[in-house]
């Protein structure tokens, strides 16, 4: 969204990519390792011409770390990106 109109025809907003939110869970498990659970969230059009939310699984492994969790993360992030395009 741009604050004013002129702003807006000088620089457009970017167009809508089809994944609206990205979300990660991050569970601590027993053992003292952690569980990663990371999904994307979708608008997708269905045949009456509505739109619905949908949620698609990137990531579920276990780590040791909190650099392998956030490595997790980018991983998963990078390849969504990657599929997009």
């Amino acid at each position: 969204m741009q604050p004013r109109l002129e702003a807006a025809r000088q620089s457009p907003p970017p167009t809508l990519q089809p994944i609206q939110f990205y979300s990660v869970e991050i569970t601590p498990l027993a053992d003292g390792r952690m569980a990663v659970g990371m999904s994307a969230t979708t608008c997708e059009s269905t045949h009456e011409g509505d739109f619905e939310l949908v949620s698609m699984d990137l990531a579920s492994v276990r780590a040791d770390t909190i650099e392998q969790v956030l490595a997790v993360i980018r991983e998963a992030l990078t390849a969504a990106t990657a599929a997009r395009h």
